[in-house]
This record gives C-alpha cells, structure tokens and sequence, in this order.
C-alpha cells in the first residue's frame, strides 16, 4: 500500500466519536479498536441514543473473510419479580406521535454492550483496553456541548422521565431547567465510573464496585436485578446471518434478534423485482417491506421462536422485528482487510442512573413487550431490530448500519441497493433519498424524501417530506477496497462525522 494513503476510514454517529477514533488510530489500532472508541464515546457524547447501561451488536469481519457478531443485547434478568410490572411505572410522553412507556428501575434490562465491547477487543483489538476507553473518559470530564438531538430528546422527556429521578435531574438539569443545545454538558460521575471499568475492566461494572452500586439503585426504587443478574450475564459470539444478494454476500445480526432476519427477507424479495426505474424500485421496496409484517406478531413473542425460525429466515419469510427509536451506529474499515460495525442503544431511558451511567428501559417498552411486561424467560435476550452489517461485492468490503427502530432495516436495504445495484460511493449512498412505509395501526402512510416517485405509489397514503430527515435513520459506512484503498461517509441525516486517517 502506498505510504500516502490513509490507512483507516471511520464514520461515527457523533463527532467525538469520529475524533475519538482517529485518536486511537494515531496510536496504531486497527478498524476495530478505532469502531469501539468510538462506539464508548457514544455513552458520553449521545445521551439518550446510547449508554453504558443500554445494549449493542459488535460484527468484526477480519482480513481473511471471518465475521463474527458479538451480542450484547439487553437481558431479562435472572432474578423473578415478586410480581409482573414490579418497579415499573407507566408514563406518556409527547414524543413520535405521543406514546406510553414504562419507566423506573422494574423496566432495566440487563445492561449487555460493555461485555460484548470487552469481548471483541479482547478477541480482535491491537491497543489496550485503556486506551479505548480514555477518549471518552476526558470528554466525560471535561465537559462538551450539549448536542442537538439529545437537546430535542430532553425537551420532550423531561417531564415524564428524567426531572422524576434526582439524580437525573441532576445530571440533565444542572441549574433548575433542562439543559439546552450548546450548553456545556459536564459528566463527573460517568468519566470516574469510565476510569474504574477502564482500569478494572468490565468485572468493575457486573460483579464488582459498580455492580454493588447497582443492585442498591435497584432495590432503592422496587427493582429486582441484583448482582448475581449482572454477574451471570455473558456476551455471546454468534454466526452471522449470510445472505447472497446481487452478487455480494451480505452478513448481519442473527436469530434471536430480528434485524438480520428482516434484512434476508426484503433483500430476497427485492432481488427478482425491476429496480431499474425509480417509480419502480419504490414499489417494489414497499412490497418487500409489508410482506415483513408476516411473521412479525408470532416472531415478536418469544425470542426463542427467532432462532428456531433462522433458516426460513434467510429464505422466505419477513419479521418486523421492533425496537427502541435510540440507537446509534458507527463502521469503521482498515488497509489490513478490518471491517468493524456496532450499532446500540439505550431504548427511551429508564430515567434511572446508577454513578452517572444512564440505564435502559427495554423491560418497560410495550412495543417489545407484547405478551405483557416481565413475561420474557429469565435469562432470555430481549427482542431488537438492530442489524450492524458486513457487506463483500466486487472489490470492496462494507461496513454499514443504522440507527431508526423500524426504519433501521429499510435505511441499511436501501443503502446497500445503492451500492450493490448502481454501484454508488460511500457518500453517494448514504445520503441518497429514503423511502418508509409505517404500518400503524391508523394504516399504512408511505413516508418519504425529496427525489423519490412517492406519489407514484397509488396504493397507499403518502407524506413528502420537505428535505432529508432523521425520521429516516443514520447509516454510518466504511470500506476497504482490494488494494487497501478505505473509504467511510457518515450520514448528512444527524449529527455523525467520518474522517480518514
């Protein structure tokens, strides 16, 4: 590889992030070292989207073709309640179009992204652990602008969630009132809990100090995970999903999460369809994604139905799988053949923090709980829709995923046609017009952006969008070419960056 050409392509949901991973790049990491940096700054620099105390999905492809996906989903805990809905308390908030959710320390799932983070470091990382984890720990510190989305997020969650805990409120409300855009967002707490997992590792937070810390926060406010619940929760390395699609094989998220499963489906259907017009393609994706709703129902049950359903999966059938509208997702490539994507999350907030670390509420969300609260096996993962993806076509290798609840699947399958069908650059697809159809109850509304046929669509209701918009997702790509050439374009849809170093 020629001396002059960058060696690491990162695209971040966050700018920090993006920073954070070219400051470990500098270092001398590899793809997957600079994808966890800035994966970890995620927990500082997006609040609400993503946290120490959420969940995530790490898939490594390494330079002789591997991939693994590490699982690092939220968990029923081990520990039964004394009775279903225990801790958890029902509120509305005025947000996606109003909607309930159950907050308070019953609706904690078991915390899975920092084992699955330590996981595959431990197995793929070149830098040490702490190294990792510093960038994010100085910005915990230090303090950093409060960012635009987390701002808008606060504004409408204040009330029902974050000002009913005092901790939070201390947190997000430093001064009396909500924090707002810009202001100066400073994190004590969260950058001494970083340094003490950075310095311990991840036994620090499910079995040691913090683990203790936790239990107490639990049983202070009716919950039921203790510290055996953390101790006993493990990151699993799971086989990717493998399709082949246009002549690219294509490798995401398995069974028991949805996203994957989703993503085999529409790929197939879409494969025989005639994408060559636009007017077209756009009706050919909106088939693809209403036959998703097929299996949807009886796949959103019990998440030991997904695994048993992998191969009809990949071949046939669609699963609408659901999850929380916070995530976030960073790619990143190397010249050695690296490819690495983690898309996490941290659903709605549980409005509860234990030592400045935001936890979950995917326990509470009734949409990815719909045989009831508390009804999940103990131990089980929980549902998600989350799909961080490897994609490998004619002379490049792909890295890309979303951010977007059900939108996830349709930005990374539109991204992925841009790619793999007009064989667009990095920025070029993940800025291209996006297509949704919500399937509310209300009925479907076929939701898309300027320089799609929408109107076309005669059999659906329509809502043009005036310009691109979040509603759509945040693709993050990066690639690595056959000569080592890298490549990563963040999406214009929210606050992300890419650099190459």
């Amino acid at each position: 590889m020629d001396m002059g050409k960058p060696r690491l392509g990162i695209a971040a949901g966050n700018a920090l992030g993006a920073e954070a991973a070219a400051q470990v790049a500098c270092d001398g990491s590899n793809a997957v070292d600079a994808c966890l940096a800035a994966a970890v700054m995620g927990w500082v620099a997006e609040p609400f989207f993503t946290s120490i105390g959420g969940s995530g999905f790490v898939t490594v492809r390494t330079p002789d073709g591997k991939v693994e996906v590490f699982d690092g989903n939220n968990a029923m805990p081990t520990t039964v309640p004394a009775q279903r809905g225990q801790g958890i308390k029902r509120v509305f908030m005025d947000y996606s179009d109003g909607m309930y959710t159950g907050i308070g320390a019953g609706a904690v799932g078991i915390p899975g992204i920092l084992a699955a983070t330590y996981k595959a470091w431990e197995a793929h990382g070149k830098i040490e652990w702490s190294a990792i984890m510093q960038p994010a720990i100085d910005a915990a510190r230090q303090g950093l602008p409060f960012p635009k989305t987390s701002a808008y997020y606060l504004s409408v969650t204040w009330e029902p969630i974050w000002s009913t805990y005092a901790e939070s409120s201390a947190i997000f409300a430093p001064e009396g009132r909500p924090l707002l855009e810009g202001e100066k967002f400073v994190q004590p707490e969260l950058a001494e809990a970083l340094e003490l997992i950075a310095n311990k590792g991840p036994d620090a937070f499910y079995s040691g100090e913090l683990a203790s810390d936790f239990a107490e926060v639990m049983a202070g406010d009716d919950g039921f995970i203790g510290v055996d619940d953390l101790r006993s929760y493990e990151a699993i390395v799971r086989s990717p999903l493998e399709v082949m699609s246009f002549g690219w094989k294509v490798e995401s998220n398995p069974p028991p999460a949805t996203g994957g499963a989703l993503l085999a489906h529409m790929l197939a259907r879409l494969e025989s369809a005639r994408l060559e017009d636009p007017a077209g393609r756009l009706s050919a994706f909106v088939d693809a994604q209403r036959a998703g709703m097929t299996h949807r129902d009886r796949l959103m049950g019990d998440p030991d139905t997904v695994v048993a359903d992998a191969d009809e999966s990949v071949s046939s059938i669609g699963t609408l799988g659901r999850s929380s509208p916070e995530t976030t997702h960073a790619s990143s490539a190397d010249s050695d053949g690296y490819v690495c994507a983690v898309t996490e999350s941290s659903g709605y907030g549980a409005g509860v923090t234990v030592r400045g670390m935001l936890l979950n509420n995917v326990l509470g969300e009734e949409e990815l709980n719909p045989l009831g609260v508390h009804a999940l096996k103990p131990g089980s993962r929980c549902h998600s829709n989350m799909a961080p993806t490897i994609a490998t076509g004619p002379g490049r290798v792909v890295g890309l995923g979303s951010p977007g609840a059900t939108r996830i699947v349709g930005a990374v399958t539109q991204c992925f046609l841009r790619l793999a069908v007009d064989n667009d650059d990095l920025a070029t697809a993940v800025s291209a017009p996006r297509a949704h159809l919500d399937l509310r109850e209300a009925g479907e509304t076929l939701c898309f952006e300027p320089g799609l046929p929408g109107t076309e669509v005669t059999d659906v209701r329509f809502r043009p969008y005036d310009d691109i918009h979040m509603y759509f997702g945040a693709v993050q790509a990066a690639s690595v070419a056959e000569d080592g050439t890298v490549d990563a374009a963040h999406d214009p849809r929210r606050s992300g960056k890419s650099a190459l170093i």
